[in-house]
């Protein structure tokens, strides 16, 4: 079994992206065996094109060689840790934010991940189950990410700077929805994902947090229902 290891972890140096090109190999030493080259350059092809393919709007705001220095250092730093390759692409947008980019282009990449994230959930969403819908996800961004991605995301017209907050999620269809919130359906949200809470309870809540909301709950709950937000 040592043998083994010893023989993976060698594999996994010669064929992961690294910083630089290993000149030797535990296993073969310095002749290293041309036929390493066919299944590097597979495997990182796969790799690559899939991080072009989930993160295409992203990847328009760079330039070719920016572009593919940018995807070398990712998978220097985080190589898929997954046999799925989409779910292997689960840390750029974490490593995009600590890179030296525009702050919109990291809210875009945040925004292709959990658009994809959302459709690649096993979670089961069956209307009448009770409860938020499993799959919902809400983020914050401090520009106009949506309506911007509406347009392709053009990289000679940034996004307003104006906070937004966006909520993710796929029906029991199978189809997926971003869709923008206000206060109010945070908080109907956030109340329901309780498996006790009950609609009377969330009244008092309403007046002590959103004071000037007026808009009737029941109608409120029965859209969110309706969009199969809450189930």
């Amino acid at each position: 079994m040592g043998g083994l290891r010893t023989y993976q972890e060698d594999l996994k140096k010669l064929i992961f992206p690294g910083d630089k090109e290993p000149g030797r190999s535990a296993l073969w030493g310095k002749q290293i065996p041309a036929r390493i080259s066919v299944y590097r350059n597979n495997t990182r092809s796969n790799w690559s094109d899939t991080l072009d393919c989930d993160f295409a709007l992203t990847r328009a705001q760079f330039e070719e060689a920016e572009w593919r220095a940018l995807s070398r250092r990712y998978f220097a730093k985080h190589p898929p840790q997954h046999w799925e390759l989409n779910t292997s692409m689960q840390p750029f947008a974490i490593f995009l934010a600590r890179e030296k980019v525009k702050p919109w282009i990291k809210e875009l990449a945040d925004y292709e991940w959990n658009d994809l994230k959302i459709f690649t959930d096993r979670s089961t969403v069956k209307t009448g189950s009770g409860g938020v819908n499993p799959t919902a996800t809400v983020r914050v961004y401090q520009h106009q990410i949506f309506d911007w991605v509406e347009l392709k995301a053009p990289n000679d017209r940034p996004p307003r700077q104006k906070p937004e907050v966006l909520v993710f999620y796929r029906d029991s269809r199978n189809s997926c929805h971003i869709r923008e919130a206000d206060p109010l359906m945070l908080l109907i949200l956030d109340h329901f994902k309780t498996p006790a809470a009950h609609l009377a309870d969330l009244e008092p809540i309403r007046a002590k947090l959103l004071p000037a909301n007026s808009i009737p709950l029941e109608s409120a709950v029965t859209q969110l229902k309706e969009a199969e937000l809450l189930l």
